[in-house]
C-alpha cells in the first residue's frame, strides 16, 4: 500500500501533532490508547512492535506514539469517568475533518450520541468523540496529520450495508470488494476512502455474533505475525482469534492487551 510522505511532527503538551497540510480529511489519522496504566501499556506495545513504535512522554504525562518516525497515536489514561462506568481500555480512532465545529452538526442530525465536550489542545487541536448511530465510538478531529493507509480499520457493526452508506454519506467512503468470511452473518464489505482509492478497511456484521458488541478494530503492521503473536502472549496478552489469511494474502490475527484493549496485528502479503 502506498504511504503518505513523513510531515514535519511536533509534540505538544497534551498531544503530538503536525505542520504538514493535512491530507487526512475524511479518513482516520490518529490512534488513541485509552488505557489504566501508561507505562505499562508503553512497555506492551513498545515489545510487540519494537522498532516500529517508538513512544516519548509529553508533560502533560501522556505518551505520544511515533511509527516508523511518524506520529500516529497516543497513550492517555483512561478517564475516571469512564472507568466508573466499567469502560474498559480502548483504541479510539480519530477521523480527520476540516472543522470539527462545522462537522459535528451532521454527524448528529444522523443520529450520533456526542460523547462528553469537545476536547481541544493547546495547540488548538480539536477532539470530539461519538457513538455513532449504530453504536460504535470514533472521534472526529481536525489535528492536520497524513491519512494512515499502513494500518486496516474494520467496523464490527449491526448491519455492515447500513454503516457504510452512513459513512460515505459523512466523509465520502466508497465501497470496494466484498467477500464472505463463513461466519453466517454477510459479507465482509471492503472500503476506501475515495472512489479511486485503494481498499483501506473492511466492515461486518458481526454484532450478530454472540458476544460482540459495535465497534472500531484497528490493525497494527507488524513485519512477522507469529512473532508479534508470541510476544502478545509472553507479556500478558490473549490472542482470540487467528492466525488467519485474508483474500489478498495478508495474515492478521485479533487480540487483546494485558489493560484489556483489542488491536489487532497485520502482516502485509
Amino acid at each position: 500500500m502506498a504511504r503518505d510522505p513523513k510531515p514535519t511532527v511536533r509534540t505538544g503538551r497534551n498531544v503530538c501533532y503536525s505542520l504538514a497540510m493535512s491530507s487526512a480529511n475524511g479518513r482516520f489519522c490518529f490512534y488513541e490508547l485509552r488505557t489504566i496504566d501508561l507505562d505499562a501499556a508503553q512497555r506492551f506495545y513498545q515489545a510487540v512492535f519494537g522498532e516500529r513504535l517508538r513512544a516519548s512522554s509529553c508533560a502533560d504525562g501522556s505518551k505520544s506514539l511515533h511509527l516508523q518516525d511518524v506520529c500516529v497515536g497516543s497513550i492517555t489514561m483512561l478517564p475516571p469517568q469512564a472507568i466508573a462506568s466499567g469502560a474498559p481500555s480502548h483504541w479510539l480512532g480519530h477521523i480527520g475533518v476540516e472543522s470539527v465545529d462545522a462537522v459535528l452538526p451532521a454527524w448528529l442530525a444522523e443520529g450520533a450520541i456526542q460523547l462528553g465536550p469537545v476536547r481541544r489542545s493547546d495547540a488548538g487541536v480539536a477532539v470530539a468523540p461519538l457513538r455513532d448511530p449504530l453504536g460504535s465510538v470514533v472521534a472526529i478531529t481536525d489535528r492536520t496529520s497524513p491519512a494512515q493507509s499502513q494500518f486496516w480499520h474494520e467496523l464490527n457493526t449491526k448491519d455492515e450495508a447500513r454503516a457504510l452508506a452512513l459513512y460515505g454519506q459523512l466523509l465520502g467512503w466508497h465501497a470496494t470488494d466484498s467477500f464472505d468470511p463463513g461466519l453466517g452473518i454477510g459479507p465482509y464489505q471492503q472500503f476506501a476512502w475515495s472512489s479511486d482509492g485503494e481498499s483501506v478497511g473492511g466492515m461486518v456484521s458481526s454484532q450478530r455474533l454472540p458476544g460482540v458488541h459495535p465497534h472500531w478494530l484497528f490493525y497494527f503492521p507488524v513485519d512477522r505475525l507469529d512473532e508479534a503473536m508470541a510476544q502478545v502472549t509472553q507479556l500478558g496478552g490473549d490472542i482470540y482469534h487467528g492466525p488467519r489469511q485474508m483474500p489478498n494474502g495478508a495474515w492478521v490475527a485479533q487480540c487483546e492487551d494485558p489493560q484489556g484493549a483489542v488491536l489487532g496485528l497485520l502482516q502485509a502479503p
